[in-house]
Formats: C-alpha cells, sequence, structure tokens
C-alpha cells in the first residue's frame, strides 16, 4: 500500500513537471516575441526602445527559464525524491522572482500581466507538491 501511494506521488509530480516544461517554453516563446516586436518597432519608427515592452519581455522571458528548471529539478526529483528539497528552494525562487517581476512591470506602467499571474500559481502549487513529496520520501 505504501509502495503504491509513493508511485502515485512521483507520478504526480511528474506530470506537473511536464506542465512546467510546457508553460515554461510557451513563456520562452511568448518573451521572445514581445522583445522582437519591440525592437521592429523601435527600428521601425526611428524611435527609442519602448521601456514597457522591453521590461515585460525580459521578465517574461526570465521567469520562463526559471520555469523551466523548475520542470527539470520536478522530473528528477520525480525520479529521486531526495531531490524535493531543491525543487522546494527552486519554487521558492520562483515565487519571490514571480512577485519582484509582477512588481517591476507595474512600476513601468503595465498592467500585472496573467501569464506573470499564472506563472506565480504554478510555483506555489510546485512548493506545496514539493512539500508533500518531501513528507512522502520521509514517511
Amino acid at each position: 500500500m505504501e509502495s503504491q501511494r509513493k508511485d502515485s506521488v512521483s507520478w504526480y509530480v511528474r506530470a506537473f513537471s511536464y506542465l512546467l516544461l510546457l508553460w515554461g517554453i510557451v513563456g520562452l516563446l511568448s518573451g521572445a516575441a514581445i522583445l522582437y516586436a519591440a525592437l521592429t518597432e523601435c527600428f521601425a519608427a526611428g524611435a527609442s526602445l519602448s521601456l514597457s515592452a522591453t521590461v515585460l519581455g525580459v521578465v517574461e522571458a526570465a521567469l520562463s527559464g526559471l520555469t523551466l528548471a523548475v520542470g527539470i529539478m520536478g522530473l528528477r526529483a520525480s525520479r529521486q525524491p531526495q531531490h524535493a528539497g531543491s525543487l522546494r528552494t527552486l519554487a521558492v525562487a520562483g515565487i519571490v522572482s514571480t512577485v519582484l517581476g509582477l512588481g517591476l512591470c507595474n512600476a513601468v506602467g503595465n498592467d500585472l500581466p496573467t501569464s506573470l499571474l499564472f506563472n506565480g500559481v504554478l510555483m506555489v502549487i510546485c512548493l506545496v507538491v514539493a512539500g508533500n513529496l518531501d513528507r512522502q520520501n520521509r514517511a
């Protein structure tokens, strides 16, 4: 019974990690597209680079890279549960970075991006999942 429960927790961590990997790739592509649009607009109009679009693109790309790292660590932790502490540390870093990114976007005049809010929710869920994996590993 205990082995079956451990397998199901590992399966859920693995499935959630694939979701994080997918979301990270989508976010990286989105951040790159925002930066590309800001650069082409700047060059086409001969004006200065838009600060709000640049900040949004950089924050989106950076947080998506962190989300990818969390997904990779989640896959590793699903196979080797002793890495649950590292997964938890990356999830906390993701939460802190998301809050800082939201504050930075707000400071330059952007509305709060829904993608960053969703990323924050995913990081909170990942923190809970890592805690459950660690607790299950200790039992």
